[in-house]
């Protein structure tokens, strides 16, 4: 089928996808939802007549070269966000609008990036709480999860399989994406610094807001003075899952106590989370990437803590933790991946949004702990953490656990819908 006769399939659902009663459409999302969490539903076991689940599973192990133990914490840190009570709320918050939408208006085409599997529930959901039609571009390196979630939902509600639908292809192909542009009403993308700026350019104009893009973003934590072991354990579990691949994922570690005791601790406790969730295989562009790092601060005489297990030893995929004690912090840098910490002392945490500056626009989420956080300074941080583009703000371990009416970005998640 030629993609814009695809569109306008799609299109053509959506009256009877915003007629199906919201009970109706909700008990069927955390059906499905409630299934590929327990790994009972067929699209996962392996059921002859569908792309099994054990198959399924192992093309995503293949495909986002994450461990076994790591895809599955992904996936559950993913569908977690996105179950029954969570949708209740984002159902609530977006009924006013589903009332008074019209049922002609036109497709949303949601393009998703391959670093996180799972992420097509974060735009279906909202398309469903709405009733709009939408058309998913999978990663080309993972076009198995999508269309998989979205014959699950098929199987329980027919008309979901024709509002929605998933198609591979390599982005960027012109011959394909020059006819199906013109066709949706909006893009939902979710890429590399690259890819936003040529799909703002393919778009038009700006003030027609015809794409929402959530670009590359990283994420930071500030520890008022000494950190105990389960901020510790927590900003480990932020590092390591998803491999550090995520926007939330933890990238930078601010703190005006003793740093090297901190960045020996958290080696510690990345070590941990690599016997927990052990990293998927290390490309050889990170590996070096890595390496040089090593050295290099080891020339510099910079305190740097490579993450060692009994069975890996100190391989580059369970994590650095590189502590930088100079005075001013030098040039803020980020990390080139594979659980890659960076811990910086500074005298004054005040000085922090100072230091982030220049990252104004590419910061995500923020954790805010320690002694001081009860009164006083790090509390002070958060407005301007948020002026500088911080959307998310968690407890240690928790900044990942975002559920669907976070507004990321501070985009809420039905604007590419209305």
């Amino acid at each position: 089928m030629r993609p814009a006769d695809l569109v306008d399939r799609l299109a053509a659902a959506g009256a009877a996808l915003q007629a199906l009663p919201l009970d109706r459409r909700l008990d069927v999302w955390s059906e499905t939802v409630e299934s590929f969490l327990a790994k009972t539903a067929p699209e996962l076991r392996g059921d002859r007549e569908l792309r099994g689940d054990r198959e399924l599973r192992s093309r995503l192990i293949a495909a986002t070269g994450l461990s076994p133990a790591g895809l599955d914490a992904a996936l559950e840190t993913v569908l977690a966000g996105v179950r029954r009570p969570a949708a209740e709320r984002l159902f609530a918050a977006s009924a006013d609008l589903s009332a008074s939408l019209s049922a002609t208006r036109g497709v949303t085409l949601a393009i998703l990036a391959s670093n996180i599997p799972g992420l097509v529930v974060q735009p279906l959901l909202p398309a469903l709480a709405l009733g709009r039609p939408v058309l998913i571009k999978t990663p080309s390196s993972e076009p198995f999860f999508a269309p998989a979630f979205i014959a699950a939902l098929a199987r329980r509600e027919k008309i979901l399989g024709e509002a929605f639908h998933a198609l591979s292809w390599q982005g960027g192909d012109r011959s394909l994406e020059d006819e199906l542009f013109p066709k949706v009403q909006r893009v939902l993308a979710y890429g590399d610094g690259d890819t936003i700026r040529d799909l703002q350019q393919r778009c038009g104009d700006p003030s027609e807001n015809r794409l929402i893009a959530y670009g590359p973003k990283l994420s930071l934590a500030v520890v008022g003075g000494e950190a105990d072991p389960a901020t510790v354990a927590g900003l480990a579990r932020d590092t390591a899952l998803f491999d550090q691949r995520g926007c939330l994922s933890l990238q930078w570690v601010f703190t005006d106590g003793d740093a090297t005791a901190l960045g020996r601790q958290l080696a510690d406790a990345l070590a941990g989370e690599a016997e927990r969730l052990p990293p998927g295989p290390a490309s050889p562009g990170a590996a070096a990437a890595v390496q040089q790092i090593r050295v290099e601060a080891a020339m510099r005489g910079q305190d740097c803590f490579p993450v060692s297990t009994q069975e890996a030893g100190a391989g580059v995929a369970n994590g650095t933790v590189l502590v930088e004690t100079s005075a001013p912090p030098p040039t803020l840098v980020p990390s080139p991946g594979l659980r890659l910490l960076r811990v910086y002392r500074v005298p004054n945490i005040e000085s922090v949004p100072d230091l982030l500056a220049p990252w104004r626009g590419f910061l995500q989420g923020a954790t805010l702990t320690g002694v001081a956080s009860l009164q006083g300074p790090l509390e002070n941080l958060r407005t301007p953490l948020e002026n500088l583009g911080v959307s998310r703000f968690a407890a240690p371990g928790e900044l990942q656990r975002v559920d669907a009416t976070w507004t990321n970005g501070g985009l809420a998640p039905w604007e590419a819908f209305l």
